[in-house]
């Protein structure tokens, strides 16, 4: 047992278990911390949303969902009282009618509240437009902010998502971004509403003020998110599988202890001498990317882009300079060792993986600025750098470590299992274990970029294979797909297709029982052309800018043929074809994904109790 001080306002005990079979004195109460006391329900007072059903309904040929009408005014929901939530007591601070508008496209009510302590969250709640769904958005990086999305790189053309026939929501998670130092992860409370409770306990807030505005809940409800986003839905589908019917991940931080403590750490170490001059130079990172793609690229799948980044053995060494100075137009023995040890990613001194899997030949682009500082750019300032250091510094330690070395030290296979024993139960999503979500007729669509340099995409198969050793091939193909998009980078853009809907697909699995197959990605005339390094940062890609190039995408591992004649643009000249089989578990120095490594915790209001077992 452990104690550890938390703001001034408040002092915290947390208890966190060494073993499963501990038993710590906890409250009894809800996964928040809460018991409020029975009492009747007065009119105007909302206490819970109905208990959701025990299966999710299917819709009969022909049918389509009714408009709802509200049943209440706009305003009055900020007086309508929702303290007796059984998750989380509400406040609504602000609830005001924005109209359709140019920038608009439909009329809603704007709902602005918080969750105790301090989860702040966004609704919009249409008027005239509204069809019983549900979209709740997840938040990237370490969150902290609402921005909450109408038009998706990865749900282009999605109508339910423009036309007002969906409620959207999102939260910051409960704190709000403190800058370069996060700070906020000094409350044991905000890690933990961080970590796993925020997004329940808003879904439970939600969906009490879409059935006191409505005068029902909703018949359909759906989370989509990306990156720390991708981490929150897979969270929803394991801790609370009864909260989303289907579920949107992509390019989750789901095995997040390790990639933020150990890979995205270990990353940021690598392009430096000690001195802290840089080895590889921004300047170099478009040849570099030149040479994989002449290399990697598939002929099969056109475009310049790589079907599957592991079926390529692209050596750094051959475009080694000569013996003589440098060059522009080769890489230095120093700068390919850079190379080499970003493509492997993060071991220990004997050459253990410390995460599952490193940066994916293709890439490349990422890098600058990511790993590979920009021109006058010093270690502290590249992004890998300051989510390796939040983490280890901050959200990775119930105790602040504001001057932990982020150096070899720390890359050890006793740290990785300390750091996942000690915070891994509060952040990571690598449960195996969706039956409960599949029982009740769930459905999972996970994706990811194979040129992802900030999440390695190897990482999102690894837990596909997981899900199927836990529950059968059979069972998870009743409810689980991934997808992976050649040339497609973190969350959205890329030099190969990336824009698409999967929503749409979502819906139609989840509501219709519609099996999903291919999917159409396209490429515009404004995406990148793979060209980064030199140019500035990468620039947010326009989904309605025209299409220049299409290609269909199947479900991993079906992969994408030229079918042999016709235009290489074109999706329809391209078919489905089967790889060799491939070998999807992954070695590495946290073992294979398990059950019952969560933490769960709760609070009286004085003290936080955090252990294994589920309150």
């Amino acid at each position: 047992m452990q104690r550890y001080p938390g703001p001034q306002r408040m002092r915290w005990l947390v208890l966190v278990a060494a073993a499963l079979t501990a038993v710590l004195v906890t409250v009894t109460a809800c996964s928040s911390g809460h018991t409020p006391a029975p009492r009747p329900a007065s009119p105007g007072v909302t206490t819970a949303p109905p208990a959701p059903p025990p299966s999710v309904p299917r819709l009969a040929a022909g049918e389509e969902l009714p408009v709802q009408v509200p049943k209440m005014g706009c305003p009055e929901l900020s007086t309508h009282d929702f303290t007796r939530l059984n998750e989380g007591a509400v406040s609504i601070a602000l609830a005001t009618m924005v109209p359709k508008s140019e920038s608009n496209p439909y009329d809603y009510c704007q709902v602005v509240g918080f969750v105790d302590p301090q989860i702040g969250f966004e609704l919009r709640l249409p008027t005239t437009t509204y069809r019983g769904r549900y979209l709740q958005q997840g938040c990237g990086g370490y969150c902290g902010v609402i921005n909450l999305a109408l038009r998706s790189p990865i749900s282009t053309g999605c109508a339910p998502l423009t036309d007002g026939t969906m409620v959207v929501g999102q939260d910051d998670q409960g704190h709000r971004d403190t800058g370069p130092v996060d700070v906020w992860a000094t409350d044991p409370q905000l890690k933990v509403d961080f970590g796993y409770r925020a997004e329940h306990v808003f879904a439970a807030a939600a969906k009490a003020v879409i059935t006191a505005f409505y005068g029902a809940a909703p018949r359909y409800s759906y989370y989509d998110g990306c990156s720390d986003g991708g981490r929150e839905a897979l969270m929803e589908a394991q801790r609370y599988p009864t909260d989303f019917d289907g579920v949107l991940a992509g390019a989750p931080a789901f095995n997040q202890t390790a990639l933020n403590g150990f890979e995205e750490a270990y990353l940021s170490t690598v392009d430096f001498r000690p001195d802290g001059s840089v080895i590889l130079p921004a300047a170099k990172v478009d040849m570099l990317h030149d040479a994989v793609i002449r290399e990697c690229a598939d002929p099969d799948l056109g475009a310049g882009t790589i079907q599957d980044p592991r079926s390529c053995n692209f050596d750094p060494g051959s475009i080694a300079c000569p013996d003589g100075p440098d060059r522009p137009d080769c890489l230095t023995g120093e700068q390919v060792d850079v190379v080499r040890k970003i493509y492997t990613g993060v071991v220990d001194a004997g050459g253990t993986h410390l995460y599952t899997g490193g940066e994916p030949i293709g890439s490349e682009p990422q890098w600058v600025g990511l790993i590979v500082p920009r021109d006058g750019q010093r270690r502290e300032q590249i992004l890998m750098y300051r989510i390796g250091a939040g983490f280890l510094r901050w959200l990775g330690t119930w105790k602040p470590d504001p001057g932990k070395a982020i150096d070899q030290s720390v890359f050890t296979v006793d740290n990785l299992k300390g750091y996942l024993d000690s915070v891994g139960g509060l952040y990571d999503a690598t449960d195996p274990d969706l039956s409960a979500f599949a029982q009740r007729g769930g459905k999972l669509i996970h994706w990811h970029g194979w040129s992802d340099g900030y999440i390695p995409p190897v990482g999102s198969i690894t837990y596909r294979q997981a899900v199927i050793d836990k529950l059968g091939q059979q069972i998870a193909d009743g409810f689980y797909r991934l997808y992976l998009f050649p040339g497609m980078f973190h969350c959205q853009g890329g030099y190969g297709p990336s824009h698409t809907d999967l929503l749409t697909p979502l819906l139609a699995w989840t509501e219709r029982d519609q099996t999903p197959n291919a999917v159409i990605a396209t490429k515009t005339a404004a995406d990148s052309d793979g060209h980064t390094a030199t140019s500035g940062p990468l620039t947010q890609p326009d989904p309605t800018a025209r299409a220049v190039t299409a290609r269909p995408v199947y479900p991993y591992p079906t992969q994408t043929a030229y079918k042999g004649s016709g235009d290489r643009n074109s999706a329809a000249n391209y078919a489905a074809i089967l790889p060799q089989p491939h070998d999807d578990h992954y070695k590495w120095g946290g073992g294979d994904f398990h059950s019952g490594y969560q933490l769960w915790c709760t609070s009286d209001g004085r003290e936080l109790s955090c252990n294994r077992t589920r309150p």
